[in-house]
């Protein structure tokens, strides 16, 4: 088992972990809807769809979901606007 600070090797289902971007309503996002590799990358991708828009409040929520190794999807983030992108994410 390795050390809890150290490096950790990661299962064949995490490393092929999916992330999507999912609405107000807990549905995959009728603009954003895809499957991204990273949490940065999703996150990239709903920033940059806002940027200059304004959209309505149920657009502006965006929540995000990851995969499961039996195919389903847990919702890792609520639904909410985002206000300010990640520290050092590029966009």
């Amino acid at each position: 088992m390795a050390p809890l600070n150290g490096p950790r090797l990661l299962s064949r289902h995490q490393a092929n972990r999916a992330y999507r971007l999912i609405d107000a309503v807990f549905q995959p996002h009728p603009h954003l809807d895809g499957r991204y590799e990273s949490i940065e990358e999703a996150i990239g991708e709903a920033i940059g769809w806002l940027d200059g828009l304004e959209p309505e409040a149920g657009q502006a929520s965006i929540g995000l979901e990851v995969s499961t190794s039996n195919g389903d999807w847990r919702t890792i983030r609520q639904p909410m606007q985002l206000l300010c992108p990640l520290p050092g994410l590029k966009v």
